[in-house]
């Protein structure tokens, strides 16, 4: 029969380090970062092509009236109209006779000259 096992040996020196293992699967992915802060604003672009032109508009309202003009030159003289009718001579009191004293007074004399000379200018021919 085999007798009772005896006491367990010293441990013995380590070993010499082995070759290094394969390297492992990559993990997942951890969770995104917080945003950083927004960047400067790029330059102004070209200014891009001008666009059709819109339809005209309705016509305003018509303004005032301006003022009168001038007065243009006087045209020229028409044709002179038809002779009128011949007048007809009336004549005028008895004038005085200045050499009879008996039939002429002074105030008769100047009455008669008055009366012909605003006939004459009623006539248009004294001014």
């Amino acid at each position: 029969p085999t007798g009772p096992q005896g006491p367990q040996g010293v441990t013995g020196p380590a070993g010499s380090a082995s070759a290094t293992g394969a390297t492992g699967p990559t993990g997942p992915t951890g969770p995104t970062g917080e945003q950083g802060p927004t960047g400067e604003q790029g330059p102004v672009g070209p200014t891009g092509p001008t666009g059709e032109q819109g339809p005209t508009g309705e016509q305003g309202p018509v303004g005032p009236t301006g003022p009168t003009g001038e007065q243009g030159p006087v045209g020229p003289e028409g044709p002179a109209g038809p002779e009128g009718p011949a007048g007809t001579v009336t004549p005028g009191a008895d004038v005085a006779n200045l050499d009879d004293p008996n039939t002429a007074t002074l105030p008769e004399v100047a009455t008669t000259l008055n009366d012909l000379l605003t006939s004459l200018r009623n006539a248009g021919f004294i001014a």
